[in-house]
């Protein structure tokens, strides 16, 4: 199982060049902020994902593309929230 900080690291690389920010919370779930360009608005902000699932790379490439999905029907709405519950 990754460490929350690697966990951390991937979710955010993998959306360059747009601003991703992680955070985990005391009860293990990950908070995902993303920022619209260099004015540093939130444009979607997904909360309440359970990293105990995160613990291979299948399911963290699926978070990611869970969140891409999510990150395009924001669009272009000032902030968008979405509470994440994984399928399985």
């Amino acid at each position: 199982m990754l460490s929350t900080l690697e966990l951390r690291h991937l979710v955010e690389q993998s959306f360059l060049p747009t601003r991703c920010e992680c955070m985990v919370d005391p009860t293990a779930a990950l908070t995902v902020r993303f920022f619209q360009g260099t004015s540093n608005q939130e444009m979607l902000v997904v909360t309440g994902i359970s990293i105990a699932p995160l613990n291979n790379g299948f399911a963290i490439a699926s978070l990611i593309a869970d969140l891409r999905k999510e990150l395009e029907r924001a669009g272009s709405a000032p902030l968008y929230l979405a509470h994440y519950s994984a399928n399985t």
